[in-house]
């Protein structure tokens, strides 16, 4: 029986793309050009492989390639390129027509020399001019805190995302390092008034922090999704609770193998076939195609070839992404 591929998916959604670790090298290296930027590396082809991960480096190191990058994209005049840029390359070389891209415009301020609604506007109107040339092409943007942040910045960014929410703003997110000062408590305020204002709140969760954590978010902040969240297949309520409350994960295969929250495809087989097992949501993404050296495609081709998802299983998946975009 002939074998179905990737490209037999039809229209892909990705639901969870930071921008800073989707733009190409050439890209990069122009934008940094342009604004006089003094970069650690004078060859180009030595910056381009500091910029595209090879081989599996930890969590920490992954989160230290992101410092460069925000600092190249931090103009409101480079956030409107690459907000453009990114979903139309996305849609002609991938066939992705939905792309929710997220970014902390707090960390693109230059330490507050920037404003904040400089940043925001240029990239919503980057989003819609890739919009305009694909009429097809659904693009949001989501905001995001950060674990770092004292609970006023983050309630900044919040704000923010409520006073462009009818301009193409469609969510709010927490990444960031961890870091042994956040509370969970410290969001719970903050999540209710998203909730309150229509717009959807994800968490990165359950991906170098374990299932505890992931308690901890779903009951006190309770989110929409959950960015990575397999730290869940090893609780077997967590995973009950979940279902029950149609919490969907924001899984990113390639980008666990490079943080090493999976170890190996084995371990990945196992991690999936339990969440289809207990009837979890999820949905696959790239984390960031360019810095993970990936594609939506290459990541479910890969999954198809390993025998972790059948045709039909990955069809699914991509028809819940679909469904569950924050974009309305």
């Amino acid at each position: 029986m002939e074998t179905k591929t990737a490209a037999e998916l039809g229209k892909l959604a990705d639901l969870h793309m930071h921008i800073s670790s989707s733009v190409t090298p050439e890209i990069l290296w122009d934008l940094a050009h342009e604004q006089g930027m003094k970069l650690p590396n004078r060859d180009y082809f030595d910056f381009a492989k500091s910029v595209v991960i090879d081989g599996n480096v930890g969590y920490d190191d992954y989160l230290k390639m992101y410092d460069i990058l925000e600092e190249i994209q931090s103009t409101p005049d480079s956030m409107f390129r690459l907000a453009e840029q990114v979903p139309t390359k996305l849609y002609q070389q991938d066939q992705i027509d939905l792309v929710e891209i997220r970014m902390n415009p707090m960390l693109r301020s230059r330490k507050g020399k920037i404003d904040l609604d400089h940043i925001i506007v240029y990239t919503l109107q980057g989003l819609e001019r890739a919009s305009l040339k694909f009429p097809k092409l659904k693009t949001g943007l989501i905001l995001s805190m950060d674990r770092r942040f004292s609970a006023a910045v983050n309630k900044k960014i919040v704000e923010k995302a409520i006073q462009y929410k009818n301009r193409g703003v469609i969510g709010v997110d927490l990444a960031g390092p961890i870091d042994p000062k956040f509370s969970v408590d410290d969001l719970s305020g903050l999540a209710k008034r998203i909730h309150a204002e229509g717009l959807g709140l994800t968490i990165h969760t359950g991906e170098a922090t374990d299932a505890d954590e992931m308690w901890e978010v779903v009951t006190k902040l309770h989110p929409d999704r959950i960015g990575h969240g397999i730290a869940c297949v090893h609780d077997a309520h967590l995973m009950e609770y979940l279902s029950e409350h149609q919490i969907v994960l924001e899984t990113c295969p390639s980008s666990n193998f490079q943080t090493k929250s999976v170890k190996d495809m084995n371990e990945m087989r196992q991690n999936y076939r339990t969440l289809l097992d207990n009837h979890v949501p999820f949905t696959i993404n790239t984390d960031g195609p360019i810095l993970q050296n990936t594609t939506l495609p290459k990541e479910y081709q890969m999954l198809l070839d390993n025998e972790i998802l059948t045709f039909d299983e990955a069809k699914k998946i991509n028809t819940r992404a679909h469904a569950v975009t924050f974009i309305k």
